[in-house]
């Protein structure tokens, strides 16, 4: 028989911790100098992918709005690469997830975590070359129609597999 009261104090306790861990991560991450190199990086690393995509462009850094802006040659306007671009908020969820299964020992969440970090990084900077390719190659409304779709997926599909294989991998029924 399932112990109620056992699950719903456990449950409880994930919540807690994950939405500390939450509140702290992304505070951290979107509210402090970090952020500006944080998204600093992405925009000079994805710049870097378009141009090697023999896609002529250049990398601006707006240091009052600490915003990444690409200037693509063939298109009539800039690529700003946001907030929402950089991750953050993927990355809290699964850090905060990750940090909250109290099951797995503390080590192999930190792996974890870091794994999610390197993954992170690579979905976002391919989103952003695809993106930027899409509207190069097509059109800006179906880029957007595009990015909206890779974002979506990019939350549910990366945020939840990776965690479901995280825990497929260290808690054994």
């Amino acid at each position: 028989m399932i112990d109620t009261k056992k699950h719903k104090k456990k449950a409880l306790s994930f919540l807690t911790y994950f939405s500390g861990s939450f509140i702290v991560v992304y505070l951290l991450l979107s509210k402090t100098f970090l952020y500006r190199y944080i998204n600093y990086f992405f925009g000079t690393i994805s710049n870097f992918f378009i141009n090697l995509l023999s896609i002529n462009t250049t990398f601006i850094f707006d240091d009052v709005f600490n915003l990444s802006i690409i200037v693509v040659s063939a298109i009539d306007y800039p690529i700003f690469i946001s907030y929402l671009c950089t991750g953050i908020l993927e990355f809290c969820l699964l850090v905060s997830a990750i940090f909250a299964t109290r099951e797995v020992i503390f080590k192999k969440r930190l792996l974890w975590i870091l794994f999610s970090l390197l993954l992170v990084v690579f979905f976002n900077i391919f989103r952003i070359v695809l993106t930027t390719l899409t509207i190069v190659l097509f059109s800006v409304s179906l880029a957007n129609i595009f990015h909206e779709i890779l974002f979506r997926l990019f939350l549910i599909v990366v945020v939840v597999g990776f965690y479901y294989l995280f825990l497929k991998k260290n808690i054994k029924n």
